[in-house]
């Protein structure tokens, strides 16, 4: 059989692994773009309200990923009677999402890295405050170097913005909340191994770094037997990776940050893989090709929940599966012959 092209190989080799092993194999183009404005953002009812809204439209995203039906309802109003005491309390719970208070450091440096590395852990965005002004925004994500939020002054453009054209700054802000605990994430698929808030890189600049990020969780009852993650070169030969076997039932994979070092791959064509497996015998497998080159920073974030049509993702890979099941028998040797390779096997 001749050797199938790079990304071919990856792909067939990827869908036999579902058949074989029941593996969820899922491609970062299936990720959920939460940058696409799904009915997530408002302008605040009236003058000082500002961090209710911001916070409303938060837990709103947070619904949202969550899987809940009724994100759509969640408002300044119905959240006002948890979280509004002459102004929002630095800590309460809204439907199973407890919210906290923290403040940021001083530095300008100090507080972007803050910021990137919350944006990594909280893909719903969190409430950013300049007491100076005062005011507060909703920071959403940041992206390709940039900043970006919803502000909820009827002054600033609707929806999603750079934090540049909103009514404060990065370096003004002092404090945020964020949700610090969310048992409807833990209630979405009890009975499901999961892999959620994975930041993966697009195009990364030759010597910058990225951290690891993401939470894995097993079924309500089993653990996580094994988790790696991985760095394949273009010859799909394994140039970097981690693993762990953490035999609890959730688990981060900042834990494996000290030992992925992204800065030091020289420029190329690169796969980052992370490869999951519980005590149940439930195996997933994320892959996403990225570059490594002189251009500007790029990275996304792949969460589980929902893709941008509303459907599950594991129904879509599921039917991708199908689709290719009859070709799946005609290279089952050479794919598990290549991951044979490729985990050093």
């Amino acid at each position: 059989m001749e050797t199938a092209p790079h990304g071919l190989k990856k792909r067939l080799a990827a869908l036999v692994l579902s058949l074989l092993l029941l593996v969820t194999c899922l491609p970062g183009a299936l990720a959920v773009d939460l940058n696409v404005d799904a009915g997530f953002y408002f302008k605040q009812s009236r003058g000082g309200t500002c961090t209710l809204a911001s916070a409303a439209m938060m837990l709103r995203r947070r619904a949202y990923l969550d899987g809940l039906t009724d994100w759509i309802d969640v408002t300044e109003n119905s959240v006002k009677s948890s979280a509004w005491a002459g102004g929002l309390s630095h800590s309460f719970n809204y439907k199973a999402m407890q919210v906290g208070y923290a403040t940021l450091p001083s530095s300008n440096a100090g507080k972007t890295q803050v910021l990137i590395e919350l944006l990594a852990q909280h893909p719903e965005g969190i409430v950013l405050y300049d007491r100076r002004q005062p005011h507060a925004v909703l920071l959403t994500d940041y992206t390709d170097g940039v900043f970006y939020c919803s502000d909820p002054a009827g002054s600033v453009s609707s929806g999603r913005v750079p934090i540049s054209s909103a009514s404060i700054s990065i370096a003004g802000a002092s404090c945020y909340w964020y949700i610090t605990s969310d048992q409807n994430s833990i209630n979405t698929q009890p009975d499901s191994l999961r892999l959620e808030g994975v930041r993966y890189p697009v195009n990364l600049r030759t010597g910058s770094g990225m951290s690891v990020s993401g939470t894995v969780a097993s079924a309500s009852n089993s653990v996580l037997t094994e988790v790696e993650v991985a760095i394949l070169d273009a010859a799909d030969q394994t140039v970097q990776s981690a693993e762990a076997a953490p035999n609890v039932s959730s688990w981060s994979l900042k834990n494996l940050d000290s030992q992925i070092k992204f800065g030091e791959l020289p420029e190329g064509a690169y796969t980052y893989m992370v490869f999951l497996t519980d005590s149940n015998g439930q195996t997933i497998c994320f892959m996403s090709d990225f570059t490594v080159s002189s251009a500007a920073t790029s990275t996304a974030t792949y969460w589980t929940v929902q893709d941008p049509s509303g459907s599950k993702l594991g129904e879509n890979v599921q039917k991708a599966v199908e689709s290719v099941s009859e070709t799946a028998s005609a290279v089952e040797q050479s794919a598990w012959s290549w991951l044979g390779n490729l985990f050093g096997e």
